[in-house]
């Protein structure tokens, strides 16, 4: 299959070289041949590789629609060939329904074109159309064909100046495909020549809502001449379609600007309303024309309160519009069914999506509420196109693959907003049914968006399965080993690695490793894929499986090719120091990780690029020298291993006053400040310097140990309380005043998100005897520990 494929590619290639049209008929003499002798040779290589696919297999589509091409070509010319080739399609190729009805097109074209038979070309159609007839499950395809097929019976009727029946094809083409682009707009010009207005409205009002293009000016001038004529008056839905129409295009109506073209109308729009109020396709001109011809958005405001009084109904985009100036006034909308079909309700719903990107950040409650009616709109209108598809049921403008594509991932995207904007609690039903569609949308009608925003969803999702499917179709969209395709494997590890999956997630990191060094790609943010890719996969060993050993080697091992640091050598630095900072962090190896969290911290603080991995390392490592000599003192003091604890009771002992200014004098060197750290998973130690006791009515210095854990959220500790007091001898006679130290032990109780305790206890007070055995125990422990240090 790939061979083929290959050998196709080659065909089209060859077919592009052809020279036809007015470069080979304005060229001289000379210059004819030449271009013959090239036209030949490239027809002859071409019928060889098609002749050769068919051999291998007769009913290959793709060649014998070459092969119909190249006999129509500049060199072989053979009417005949190309017949019997579509004949042959036809009756060999009855399950590919839409190659069959390709080749009944090309019938119906050599019909046509080459013999000039344009009666037998309608017949050719009409057994196409009884082929179309027995297509029983595609509707989106029946449909298409239909009106497709009928669009081409009505051209030839015009042609053959058959307008009656001309006529009666474009409606039937416009009823199976309502935005055919040549049948809307032939049609209705077509109905317009005829004076049948109903029609032609309908079929011109189709074209400049679905295409909306500086041709839709040629019909509405025809339009003018009509109305200018009288010929059209109280036809307010063709008044109306060339008032719009003018408005987007004043000066192909010989107006200066918009302003200029609205103003002719004023008295028009005004005289009906004045008559007939009721009258919503006026009360629409007149909403256009306070909106972009007088600007004044308030009156707007007042007018389309009038049309939904009428209306009852959100039936088109023009409800963003209402909801924007509701919004800008302040007023609580009165809420209306929402009919929209799939058109008009993928333009609401993307117009509110739009608006809620553009508020996002900003104004996240503004914006959440423009998302959730993107999502109520869309939810409304995604079954009626689904009803569609599956069913054949409701309008043919639902008849758009493209455009379910797009409400799918437009959809997918409000709802992944709308939590993101409340409770981020992605694993429900509804995210579900937005990866789902996602999917669907990619499969009606392959449109990368629905890839890349499901890939998105099935991230957040950790759906496994759904994150592999995306990521690997869109790896068919970049080229192999680009930037952009690099970024794709780097999430299909990471899928590997939020599923656990480490033998996959090895393995596929080392393949594409090795694919890539092979390539010896020098593009610097290709490179800087790789790192990221490899990044990934050191920091899963690290957190993921706390391999802090095999972070470190397989961290080595990558960064031992040269190249990444010739060629990307910041990139390269920063990640290979940050996954060896915190996998020697991990074993505790605290010397070997200061040094590479000091190599990042010396070389990128400051560095805009860098500069949030400099903030990542732990605050231990970035603090003063002094400091830090005096944290890894802690680490070590805490590290320590004791062969036999002694009893070092905590009351009414004044040399605790003493083992609890050895532990900080040990720790602190002299230093006026605090260090603290997680000395296990458990509890984390603040050893605080001899300070003035904040707020005391009395001068008070306190030296402490705080053990804190986040287990029970309280806090033990041992303080020294160092105060004056008054000494009487002498029954009371005498006094002086002197120091007293004395070392107590305390419980901290911290609520919830509370930073500050505002209860405690003391030790043996009787309310907590498990605190007490706790706090015995690490004071015999610490104590025990200095003791060691000291003798």
């Amino acid at each position: 299959m790939v061979l083929k494929d290959k050998r196709i590619d080659e065909i089209k290639e060859l077919y592009d070289q052809l020279v036809t049209g007015d470069a080979l008929n304005n060229a001289d003499e000379e210059k004819k041949i030449e271009l013959y002798n090239k036209n030949q040779d490239l027809s002859e290589q071409i019928l060889s590789i098609i002749e050769e696919i068919l051999r291998e297999d007769g009913t290959n589509k793709d060649a014998l629609f070459w092969k119909i091409r190249i006999y129509n070509g500049p060199h072989y010319d053979d009417v005949s060939v190309m017949m019997s080739t579509a004949q042959e399609i036809i009756e060999r190729l009855q399950e590919d329904k839409k190659s069959v009805f390709s080749a009944f097109d090309w019938l119906s074209w050599i019909y046509e074109n080459k013999l000039e038979l344009k009666e037998k070309a309608i017949e050719i159609l009409h057994d196409k159309l009884i082929e179309i007839s027995l297509l029983k499950e595609d509707f989106s395809l029946r449909d298409k064909e239909f009106g497709e097929t009928y669009y081409m019976i009505a051209y030839l009727y015009r042609e053959l100046e058959d307008y009656s029946t001309a006529v009666s094809f474009y409606k039937l083409a416009y009823e199976h495909y309502p935005d055919h682009y040549y049948a809307t707009y032939q049609g209705g010009n077509l109905c317009l020549e005829r004076e049948e207005y109903e029609d032609a409205y309908e079929l011109l009002n189709s074209f400049y809502v679905f295409h909306g293009n500086e041709y839709s000016a040629s019909f509405a001038k025809e339009i003018e001449k009509l109305y200018k004529a009288g010929k059209i008056d109280g036809n307010w839905n063709l008044i109306s379609l060339m008032f719009h129409i003018g408005i987007d295009y004043p000066e192909d109506f010989g107006a200066k600007n918009t302003r200029e073209y609205g103003m002719k109308f004023i008295n028009v729009i005004d005289d009906e309303l004045n008559t007939n109020p009721d009258n919503k396709v006026v009360l629409r001109m007149k909403i256009r024309y306070y909106l972009v011809v007088e600007k004044n958005s308030k009156k707007a405001f007042e007018t389309l309160q009038k049309y939904y009084a009428l209306n009852k109904e959100v039936n088109s985009s023009m409800y963003f519009t209402y909801f924007e100036l509701a919004e800008k006034y302040g007023v609580e909308l009165e809420e209306y069914p929402i009919v929209c079909d799939g058109f008009y309700g993928y333009n609401l719903m993307t117009r509110f999506l739009e608006k809620g990107g553009e508020l996002r950040g900003d104004d996240d409650e503004c914006s959440l509420k423009y998302y959730k009616f993107s999502k109520k709109v869309g939810l409304l209108v995604l079954p009626q196109i689904e009803e569609y598809f599956d069913k054949g049921l409701g309008t043919k403008v639902n008849n758009n693959a493209h455009g379910y594509a797009m409400l799918c991932n437009n959809l997918g995207i409000a709802i992944r907003n709308v939590v993101y904007l409340t409770d981020k609690e992605y694993n429900t039903d509804i995210c579900r049914e937005a990866l789902a569609l996602h999917k669907k949308g990619y499969e009606y009608s392959p449109f990368i968006e629905n890839l890349e925003n499901g890939l998105q969803m099935a991230e957040l999702l950790n759906a496994f399965e759904e994150r592999e499917y995306f990521a690997n179709e869109l790896l068919t969209y970049h080229d192999e080993f680009s930037s952009e395709w690099m970024s794709v494997q780097g999430r299909i590890l990471k899928n590997y690695i939020v599923a656990d999956k480490y033998k996959e997630a090895k393995d596929y990191y080392y393949t594409i490793k090795n694919c890539f060094e092979a390539k010896e790609i020098e593009d610097e943010d290709i490179v800087s894929e790789m790192i990221y890719l490899a990044a990934d996969f050191f920091t899963y060993l690290r957190y993921g499986k706390n391999d802090f050993e095999k972070t470190i080697e397989f961290t080595k091992e990558f960064f031992s090719n040269p190249m990444y640091f010739d060629l990307v050598e910041d990139v390269a630095k920063v990640n290979y120091w940050f996954s060896l900072a915190w996998a020697y962090y991990g074993l505790n190896s605290r010397e070997e990780a200061s040094k590479y969290f000091d190599l990042i911290k010396d070389t990128y603080d400051g560095n805009q690029r860098y500069q949030s991995t400099v903030d990542e390392i732990p605050q231990e490592f970035r603090l003063p020298t002094a400091e830090r000599e005096a944290t890894n003192r802690l680490w070590k003091m805490s590290k320590m291993e004791l062969n036999h604890i002694n009893d070092y009771p905590i009351i009414d002992r004044i040399e605790n006053v003493s083992y609890l200014n050895e532990i900080v004098d040990y720790v602190l060197q002299g230093g006026q400040f605090d260090v603290e750290g997680w000395i296990t998973e458990e509890y984390h130690l603040k050893v605080c310097h001899r300070a003035l006791r904040v707020n005391a009515s009395v001068e008070i210095y306190d030296t402490s140990l705080d053990f804190y854990f986040k287990e029970g959220n309280f806090t033990i500790r041992f303080n020294i309380d160092e105060r004056e007091e008054k000494v009487k001898k002498l029954m009371g006679l005498l006094s002086k005043k002197v120091w007293v130290k004395e070392m107590f032990a305390y419980y901290y109780f911290y609520s919830d998100n509370q930073e500050e305790s505002t209860t405690y206890d003391v030790y043996k007070s009787g309310k907590y005897p498990e605190y007490d055995m706790l706090a015995e125990s690490l004071w015999n422990t610490w104590v025990s520990k200095i003791k060691s240090l000291i003798k």
